[in-house]
């Protein structure tokens, strides 16, 4: 199965494990998955660390490689087609990271997993993840 990571659910899934689902948790940690990543969303903790929003527990240059090899976290570079897609998406999430992860996974065809509300709002596949 191919899974998109929301943002959230990927530092969980790294730091946090204990707040997901049990669901949430086997289907990341699950080989035979696919396990997908916004570059958006590389983008956003960058800036959040940056910021001092979130703390990492090393170097941000350092902790996203290193980390993105932990589930084997391929990640989704925002094309074209990903940004038209996120710009005409009605209005009910205003962060432009989630819209972008949201467009990804509708032109992409992936489920996102998530704990954001507001991603119900759009026709996505959507896995809750908290516990």
């Amino acid at each position: 199965m191919n899974l998109l990571l929301d943002t959230h659910c990927w530092l969980w899934a790294l730091s946090e494990p204990e707040k997901l689902s049990p669901q949430a948790s086997a289907m990341i940690s699950d080989h035979t998955n696919n396990i997908y990543l916004s570059t958006a969303s590389i983008w956003e903790l960058g800036i959040k660390a940056q910021l001092g929003k979130i703390s990492l527990p090393e170097a941000f240059e350092t902790f996203v490689p290193t980390r993105l090899q932990v589930f084997q976290t391929i990640p989704i570079q925002i094309t074209p087609s990903h940004a038209i897609i996120a710009a005409t998406l009605p209005l009910h999430h205003k962060d432009p990271f989630d819209r972008m992860i949201i467009a990804q996974g509708k032109s992409e065809n992936l489920p996102i997993l998530s704990n954001d509300k507001v991603f119900h709002n759009y026709d996505i596949t959507i896995i809750e993840i908290a516990r």
